[in-house]
């Protein structure tokens, strides 16, 4: 690829703009911001330990959003189920809270991490995005396989 001053000058001027935008957009994060951020990889394959555009495990992708938020969270399934406020019960989830499940092996270990997209009008259950070995998708805690291994969740972004 060549560069001329010319491209150079309109590929610097669309960096800037899409920076601006961005830093606008994730200054003071909500769970909304949370969850468009966390929507744009939608089909991003699944990588085992990683944490980039390129590819995500279960906790890469919750690290990745939240990083892009200007929230740290640490890089383990396990470790992020340490961080934020408990919540107690499913009916008090909101958007962008993250959701813990058991693994494929145990399902009383958490293994598993997702963010929480929506929350049912009768607070029974919820969807939520997460690097599934399918890659980044939705899922329904009403699902079999998510509703057995729910383990509980956290809130992180303590909304005004």
């Amino acid at each position: 690829m060549v560069f001329t001053k010319s491209s150079a000058a309109i590929s610097r001027s669309t960096l800037i703009g899409t920076i601006e935008t961005a830093s606008q957009v994730y200054d003071d994060p909500t769970g909304e911001t949370i969850v468009k951020t966390a929507l744009q990889y939608l089909g991003t394959k699944y990588r085992s330990g990683r944490s980039g555009p390129g590819g995500f495990d279960c906790s890469g992708l919750t690290s990745y959003v939240y990083k892009l938020n200007n929230v740290h969270l640490t890089r383990s399934s396990r470790s992020q189920f340490t961080e934020g406020t408990p919540i107690m019960s499913i009916s008090n989830l909101r958007k962008g809270d993250l959701v813990f499940f058991g693994g494929s092996r145990s399902s009383n270990s958490v293994g598993h991490v997702g963010i929480v997209t929506d929350v049912a009008d009768n607070g029974q259950s919820f969807k939520f995005v997460h690097a599934a070995r399918t890659g980044v998708q939705v899922d329904s805690s009403n699902q079999a396989y998510y509703s057995r291994r729910y383990i509980g969740a956290r809130q992180i972004i303590d909304e005004k």
